[in-house]
């Protein structure tokens, strides 16, 4: 019995009992995996969306509502991308969220939801590209290319002042929570939290119309697994040193697979290709690809007789060497239109919905990537 109370005793010992883990929800599988290297040794996130599913429209199930309710901590992209998920936010009184679009530093692009130009844009909302001619400031992206920390003081759009504009369109409107140490952005500090302390993301709505496949983009990887170190450092600060470390060496890890993608891209770079719809601007962007536009502009709008119409006088010109379609998505047209022009096909996948989900599937889903790029526009 003395052994008993004694062994009881030691094990309830404050110095003996270790924190429990946050409990992390992401919402799919490319953030899932960026929070997984970052949470290393410490726990594991939970994925909201199984492989597959749709992020942009999504129907959870009571199970899933419990562990959003459950959850110390949500990661996810942000409205832009799943509207549905803000909604499930309120419903599930979650106090803490951090939408990574909202990140101070994140490199943003407008998408193409609505009738506007087809330029990709900078955080200052500044057209770059008219035509979908993606060279102008890629380059700058290039040069801009050692990627140490994913922390450079210029984003991928260095021919913008980024000192004196608003680096995210309409962030004077917004504050950015826990963030402090990021002064360029001009933040209030923490002085919007509603009196029941939550967290809010309201600068995830600062730009309507964002492109929201942000991490498509190595330098958005980067910055945003030191806001998920931060995050959770602040929610776990006795794993704070092991948050930021891990998130150190993830980012080491992207520099590398940078240069790696660099290099097996570089020699096609110059050669034309469309995808099935508008969800690789920033991988292209970022490395110099000469993206000439989309069938699908939207990621539910059918394509419009004026796209259809640009993309085909690109086919016969001879601009087009290939054409890409999605898992499930695309084949029929891309086929056709593969035909009239004479062009490769390949399949890409943003979401890496093929990927095994872990810690690996960022670094699997961006090299496929190139991978593919690489291959269809070599045979041609």
């Amino acid at each position: 019995m003395t052994l008993t109370r004694t062994t009881m005793a030691l094990c309830l010992s404050p110095t003996l009992l270790m924190a429990e883990a946050p409990k992390v929800v992401t919402d799919f599988a490319p953030i899932h995996s960026l929070t997984a290297q970052v949470m290393d040794g410490v726990g594991e996130p939970e994925l909201l969306l199984p492989q597959g599913a749709d992020p942009h429209g999504f129907q959870m199930r009571p199970s899933q509502m419990q562990s959003l309710s459950d959850a110390d901590l949500l990661v996810w992209v942000g409205p832009a991308m799943s509207p549905w998920l803000e909604r499930a936010i309120e419903a599930a009184s979650l106090d803490h969220s951090i939408a990574l679009l909202s990140a101070p530093g994140t490199v943003l692009r407008e998408g193409h939801d609505h009738d506007h130009d087809h330029g990709s844009q900078d955080a200052h909302g500044h057209d770059d590209h008219a035509d979908h001619d993606h060279k102008d400031h890629a380059k700058d992206d290039r040069a801009d290319h050692d990627h140490e920390h994913g922390h450079d003081e210029k984003d991928a759009h260095a021919d913008h002042d980024h000192e004196d504009k608003d680096t995210h369109a309409d962030d004077k409107d917004h504050d950015h929570e826990k963030h402090e140490d990021h002064a360029d952005h001009d933040h209030d500090k923490h002085e919007d939290h509603d009196e029941d302390g939550k967290d809010h993301d309201a600068h995830a709505e600062h730009v309507e119309r964002v492109d929201p496949h942000a991490w498509l983009s190595p330098k958005n990887a980067q910055i945003w697994l030191e806001a998920i170190a931060e995050e959770l450092s602040e929610l776990d600060p006795e794993n704070a040193e092991r948050y930021h470390e891990n998130a150190h060496e993830a980012q080491e890890k992207i520099a590398a697979l940078d240069s790696r993608i660099q290099a097996r891209l570089e020699p096609i770079h110059e050669k034309g290709f469309v995808l099935f719809h508008d969800a690789f601007g920033y991988f292209s962007d970022h490395y110099d690809l000469n993206n000439l536009g989309s069938i699908r502009e939207g990621d539910s709008a059918p394509p419009s007789a004026a796209q259809l119409a640009a993309i085909s006088a690109r086919i016969e010109g001879g601009e087009v060497s290939c054409i890409f379609s999605e898992p499930a998505q695309g084949d029929a047209q891309v086929l056709e239109l593969a035909k009239s022009a004479g062009a490769g096909t390949g399949v890409l996948d943003p979401s890496g919905s093929s990927q095994d989900v872990g810690p690996m599937l960022y670094e699997n889903l961006m090299w496929s990537t190139a991978d593919t790029i690489a291959t269809c526009l070599e045979g041609k």
